[in-house]
């Protein structure tokens, strides 16, 4: 019986420390150094967009309408242009 016991005790112990460990302990990623690359990556995304906002839609708006006229001639239309049948 006490072999029981013991062993009883033993796996409420462990799980106690399992659970302690998962709930207070904060390991993880700590690489702040990736991050904020990643994040200075993003801000010179936007900066050059906030620069070049105007040739960039320019640029798209040159591309999509080369693309839509590519086929056969055919223009398409795009949701600000479709009139309801």
């Amino acid at each position: 019986m006490k072999k029981l016991e013991f062993k009883l005790n033993l796996l409420v112990w462990k799980t106690r420390s399992k659970v302690n460990d998962f709930l207070y302990n904060e390991d993880g990623d700590t690489n702040f150094i990736s991050i904020i690359i990643i994040m200075a990556i993003v801000l010179l995304m936007a900066i050059v967009f906030i620069a070049f906002k105007d040739k960039i839609v320019q640029l798209v708006n040159s591309t999509w309408t080369k693309f839509s006229t590519s086929f056969g001639g055919q223009t398409i239309s795009t949701p600000e242009t479709v009139t309801p049948p």
